[in-house]
């Protein structure tokens, strides 16, 4: 039995963050002496209580190096990895909407026939809800490029975020998938951030939730749930959903599982506090990488109105672990209305703490989707546009590019009669759909909607007219609802961010 290991990230073909320190660690008999020999430099460690670790110096971006780790210890074997790359690396995060298989997004046919890039590398933590959890997941916990076992069930939007920033920073990129459907930030984050009101609601009803059942059957009800939840007749049966299906076809699977095994909130649920942080993004650190892609926030909208502080301190506390002040990039919530047993009460709340976040944390930056629900799916099946604006949103943010890479926003409007004029930064000429009519804008005064009566265009504004518009004061919004359609781009094609105002 070989007793030097290597942590899992560390595999041949994989990629490693240029111009940052390579930590490199492992497992090996106590005491022993440690070489690891990269890029034909040689450097030494020792393990101690049966863990070794490394720093090497930061590199430069290149391609083909080799990387061999040897240990002292007689009954060890050298582990020898190739064909690894030094590039950017970028973890894909969040819930179902990130985790999206390629397989199911409305482009796939269209992807498989992109021509390889030999620059792209993708990697997808496995995902385990506990301690001992055993899955089978194909193409999980290994490094892949285009076409090879376990693409198809890769990130889209992460994926397309690589295909679409690689040729512009021109070294290797590698994504990695740290994600699970149904998860909540506090599944990411350790408890200990918790701790503090008004975020320790969380905690609260963690324990209430434990106490609804005694410990020796919460563990029969858990494991019994998750025996039926990576059945191969349950993913057959609720794959389908994923594909889209319309409202009818979800109401008769909600009947035909009604009775259904579920996995209750407790030490084997993927929602305990902390429980897919220390399970599947700790073993991760201190591992280097460029920034943070994030797509998440369905499942938290039952306390929408901390949603703000909740995220907040989830980056914090990665940037803490990681001691680096990472770029974090982040999805605002598609329009949504409802799907299965999920609706969308408080995406509204939830969309404006999501803006909140991008203007008050450092180094972070939004996107907006808008344009891209469906009301019966609570997934767009459009993520290869998703990935394309989050690159567009790192050229411009980290990379430094001078490009126009964010949607339009709100930002002054003025009143003369029964016209309102909007102005909006982020653009400078505001488009639409030559076959539609401008879409999503509400205007209200004394608690009434008003009938508009014409929006113009004019540059990187837009003049409201409603003849019936009196003196008092009005309200105008743009897809402040649950959901909405917008249809209002700027010269990227990015669609106007929501926004309500009075004047």
């Amino acid at each position: 039995m070989n007793l030097l290991t290597i942590t899992p990230i560390y595999q041949s073909n994989m990629v490693i963050q240029r111009q940052k320190p390579i930590h490199i660690w492992g497992t090996a008999p106590a005491s022993s002496e440690i070489t690891i020999l990269f890029c034909s430099d040689s450097y030494k460690t020792v393990s101690e209580q049966g863990i070794w670790k490394c720093v090497l110096p930061a590199r430069e971006a290149t391609t083909g190096c080799t990387l061999t780790v040897s240990c002292t210890h007689t009954d060890t074997q050298p582990i020898h990895l190739e064909n690894i790359s030094i590039g950017d690396i970028w973890l894909a995060c969040g819930q179902s909407n990130m985790e999206f298989f390629l397989r199911y997004d409305k482009d796939w046919e269209e992807v498989k026939k992109y021509e390889k890039n030999p620059n792209i590398h993708m990697y997808n933590i496995p995902q385990l809800a506990f301690e001992g959890h055993k899955r089978n997941t194909d193409g999980y916990g290994k490094w892949i490029q285009e076409g090879e076992e376990g693409f198809d069930k890769f990130s889209s939007p992460g994926y397309s975020f690589a295909r679409n920033i690689q040729p512009h920073i021109q070294v290797p990129i590698g994504i990695i998938g740290c994600n699970w459907g149904g998860s909540s930030a506090i599944a990411w984050l350790d408890e200990c951030c918790l701790e503090e009101e008004p975020l320790n609601i969380y905690l609260k009803e963690y324990e209430n939730a434990v106490k609804e059942h005694t410990p020796e059957e919460l563990e029969r009800l858990s494991l019994e749930g998750w025996i039926f939840e990576d059945s191969e007749k349950h993913i057959n049966d609720f794959m389908p959903l994923l594909y889209g299906r319309d409202r009818k076809w979800q109401e008769q699977y909600m009947e035909d599982h009604a009775n259904d095994p579920v996995i209750p909130q407790g030490p084997w649920n993927i929602n305990r506090p902390g429980g897919l942080y220390h399970q599947m993004l700790e073993p991760l650190i201190p591992f280097s990488v460029k920034g943070v892609l994030w797509y998440q926030g369905e499942s938290d909208t039952p306390h929408a109105d901390i949603y703000n502080q909740l995220f907040t301190k989830l980056i914090t506390w990665w940037r803490q672990k990681w001691n680096d002040e990472i770029p974090f990039l982040f999805v605002q919530l598609a329009p949504f209305g409802i799907w299965l047993h999920c609706d969308a009460n408080n995406y509204t709340v939830l969309r404006q703490q999501q803006e909140l976040v991008s203007k008050t944390v450092s180094n972070t930056a939004m996107i907006s989707i808008m344009d891209i629900g469906s009301y019966y799916d609570i997934h767009p099946k459009q993520k290869m546009e998703v990935g394309r604006r989050l690159a567009l949103l790192a050229r411009g943010k980290v990379y430094g590019e001078d490009i126009l890479c964010e949607s339009p926003e709100f930002t002054k409007i003025e009143r003369q009669g029964h016209t309102l004029t909007l102005t909006f930064l982020h653009c400078t000429s505001l488009t639409y759909p030559e076959t539609e009519e401008i879409k999503g804008f509400v205007l209200t005064q004394n608690q009434q909607t008003i009938a508009i009566d014409s929006i113009t265009i004019n540059g990187n504004s837009i003049s409201i007219t409603a003849s019936s518009l009196s003196e008092e004061p009005c309200t105008i919004s743009l897809a402040w609802a649950d959901y909405a359609e917008v249809n209002l781009y700027n010269e990227q094609k990015l669609p106007i961010k929501p926004f309500i105002t009075t004047i």
